[in-house]
């Protein structure tokens, strides 16, 4: 019998995460001056916060760090002042070198990214923020969420974000993580309709919602006529009743390729949605714009979703690697 002698293929490295409190995330920002995190993450303290309340969760957070293993300690002569020596260096310069190096570098992804992605989703009574930074070959992820009262609003901020780093090659599945918590596995998956589209006037489509929220089907004919657009009860049904959760992506690449993509989920099932506004300098009145504008509805549903967000995706990288 041969044997082989060559490596066995390695294994798809899992993402490592990383559990960080809001301060801790906060303190990594404000004590390392060349970190520039997304606005969603950055965090400033209130005026009514006492500078002593200040100081102490600080601290906690530091210990937090240390215990993590991100953080070293501070030397215990750190406040020493060596016989001339012409410059001593202060907390904000020490401290940078104390982070962990990797914790750092991933960090520092979000300073100029190549590929930067913002993936919003709400459901359950929770909304989540992702924010992801691609560069060279490897991605970043931030990670918030918020809960929501019995009417989907007042969201208020959770005490923790994640931070994961990955390579490249996981990005996809990545960004639909917060796809999938909204499909949970234990929920019988209705069988889909063959995907339907309509793009209607402004207008026209807010007078077809209205009808179809009226359960009149003569108002519901007349105005189906009107725009023409025989299969636009079925797609518009979405939209006219009540939404129960929402899935968004949003991409920014150095080379000048975009990408913003809307999904709503009702109890008739999952639509994209989506408008093409005029320019601004190109109408001259309200009423234009929203005559001149147009919003396209389309069902759709979680395979779909999913297939949509492989392909734009993969094409954005695919940019970038030119």
């Amino acid at each position: 019998m041969a044997f082989s002698t060559a490596a066995p293929p390695a294994a798809p490295a899992k993402p490592a995460r990383f559990g960080l409190t809001a301060d801790q995330l906060h303190l990594l920002q404000s004590r390392c001056p060349g970190l520039t995190l997304p606005a969603e993450f950055r965090s400033a303290w209130g005026d009514d916060v006492p500078e002593s309340e200040r100081d102490e969760r600080m601290l906690v957070a530091e210990l937090g760090l240390i215990d993590q293993g991100l953080l070293r300690p501070a030397p215990a002569d750190a406040t020493a002042v060596p016989a001339g020596d012409a410059h001593v260096p202060d907390a904000t310069e020490a401290f940078p070198a104390r982070v962990h190096p990797a914790v750092l570098g991933f960090l520092g992804l979000f300073t100029e990214p190549a590929l930067h992605l913002t993936v919003h989703s709400w459901g359950g009574g929770r909304t989540i923020l992702q924010a992801v930074a691609v560069r060279a070959g490897f991605a970043a992820s931030l990670v918030r969420g918020q809960r929501l009262d019995d009417h989907g609003s007042h969201p208020a901020n959770e005490d923790a974000v994640e931070l994961s780093a990955f390579p490249v090659t996981a990005l996809i599945g990545e960004t639909l993580r917060s796809l999938v918590r909204l499909e949970p596995k234990n929920t019988p998956t209705a069988p889909q309709a063959r995907p339907a589209a309509v793009v209607l006037p402004l207008t026209l489509a807010q007078g077809l919602i209205g009808a179809i929220r009226t359960g009149s089907p003569e108002i519901i004919h007349a105005a189906a006529l009107e725009v023409g657009r025989p299969q636009a009860e079925q797609v518009l049904e979405g939209p006219a009743f009540g939404i129960n959760a929402g899935y968004s992506v949003c991409a920014t690449s150095l080379t000048g390729d975009t990408l913003a993509v809307h999904w709503f989920r009702s109890a008739a099932g999952w639509f994209q949605m989506s408008a093409d506004t005029p320019l601004v300098g190109r109408i001259e009145s309200t009423v234009d714009f929203v005559d001149s504008s147009r919003v396209r509805i389309q069902t759709t549903g979680p395979a779909a979703i999913t297939g949509q967000v492989t392909t734009a995706v993969g094409s954005l990288l695919g940019v970038l690697r030119g």
